[in-house]
Parts: structure tokens; sequence; C-alpha cells
């Protein structure tokens, strides 16, 4: 009886009075979503829904179990292309078990990346315009920033995080400042020279920026450390052809 309970009755009694919990738990987090800003869910409001913590106390060591099932929740409501239930889910899955890098990214993505159709494609014909699209994804890259800066409080130097934000910020947000501020932290991480994928994005940041010379410089260490076989490599030469040129031109 002891084995059966240790093994089998316990932990499904404790699921079950996760899952209890989660559905009072989830209503209030849901009316934060749904009240909530172009930033996201507001931060007291979901800290007041989740209360004090009992809740993942108790739970102890089932926290990654539940908060891959609420994760899974938040991909069925996904599917619906439910906005407010999706993040809703996806904030709660954080909070049980913020250590979870991918609920991070992949939030981030749906946030900044589908969202934004959602939205789009809930408009009458007559209002589908390119610029609405744009107004959606920098709103959705906004929510996304503010969800990413809470995991990267807690994994400052994470290079998934900040590629993921950096990212979000060229793609959805047409913020390259802030991408460069991201790739600036992201090149930081790495006690020798950062990959070339990194590299080449980081000089492309640089370029659109108007930092011309730090963009040469970072694609000459780039041409230099490609294989002489590595098709980057007649890339980033007429690249750097292109850059000098401007530069000539702009000291002219």
């Amino acid at each position: 009886m002891k084995f059966l309970w240790e093994t089998y009755v316990k932990p499904a009694a404790a699921i079950i009075a996760a899952f209890t919990a989660i559905g009072f738990c989830t209503l209030p987090i849901k009316r934060a979503a749904e009240s909530s800003t172009v930033r996201g869910i507001d931060e007291t409001a979901l800290k007041a829904a989740l209360g004090k913590g009992v809740l993942f106390g108790v739970l102890g060591g089932y926290r990654s179990l539940l908060s891959d099932f609420v994760w899974i929740k938040s991909f069925l409501e996904w599917e619906k292309k439910d906005a407010s239930a999706c993040v809703a889910s996806m904030e709660l899955a954080t909070s049980i078990d913020p250590y979870m890098i991918t609920f991070w990214t992949q939030g981030a993505a749906i946030m900044a990346y589908d969202i934004p159709h959602w939205k789009y494609q809930k408009l009458p014909p007559k209002l589908r315009e390119p610029s609405a699209l744009a107004a959606f994804k920098k709103k959705g890259a906004k929510m996304a920033y503010a969800y990413l800066d809470k995991a990267l409080k807690i994994f400052p130097n994470d290079r998934e995080l900040l590629t993921e934000k950096g990212q979000i910020a060229m793609d959805c947000g047409d913020d390259y400042p802030l991408a460069e501020e991201c790739y600036d932290k992201l090149v930081a991480t790495f006690s020798s020279d950062p990959p070339i994928y990194v590299r080449r994005t980081y000089a492309h940041i640089l370029y659109r920026n108007g930092k011309f010379q730090k963009s040469l410089g970072v694609l000459e260490g780039v041409y230099k450390d490609a294989d002489s076989d590595s098709p980057v490599r007649p890339i980033v030469e007429e690249q750097i052809r292109n850059l000098k040129k401007l530069l000539e031109k702009t000291q002219n």
C-alpha cells in the first residue's frame, strides 16, 4: 500500500490538486492580461493573481511537471489564436518555472510574430493595410521585450535571450539601436571571438546604425577567420569593399 501511495496515488493527487488550483489562479491572470496595455501583462496585477507563492511552495518538486502542463495549455490556446489566454498561460508557466529558457524565447516569439497577425486578421478587410500590420508588430515587439526583460533579470548574460530580443528588435520593432544594445551584451559574453554568424549580424546592425568603421572592423575579423573555401568569404569580401568605398565618400 505504501508503494502504491508514494508511486501513483500521491503524485496523481498532487497533480489534480494543482490543476484545481490553476483553475482559480488562471482566471484573475486572464483578466489581468485582457486589461493590460501594449506593454503586456501588468506586473502588479500578475503578482496579485499569483499570490505570495503559497501554491508553488506546496507544489515542491512537481513545479517543472506543472509548468509543462501549463505550457501545453498555452499551445492549445495558441491553436485557437486566443491571444489573452495564450499570454496568460505563458506568463503563468514562467512564473512556476522561470528556469526554462525555452518558455521565455518561444513565448516572446509568439508575442512578436504570431499575435500581431492574429489581430491583423481580425480587422475588417478594408482596414487590412500594411501600416496596420506594422503597428501591431511594434506593439507585439514591446510586449515581447517586457517578457524577455523579466527573464534577463534572472539570466542577464544568457545568449539565447539576448539573441531573441535582438532579433525581435530588428524584425518586428525596427529598433536597431536596441538590437545593437542586445548584441553588444551578446558579444561580450564570449571569452574569445564570437561565432561568425553572430559577428555578421552584429556588423549588419552597426552598419544600419551608421557605425561604418566599427562594422568594417567586425567584417574584417570575420573574413580573416572564415575558411578559405567558405561560401561566406566572398560575400564578406564584397561587403568590406562596399564599406570602404562608403567610408571614403563620407571622409571626403
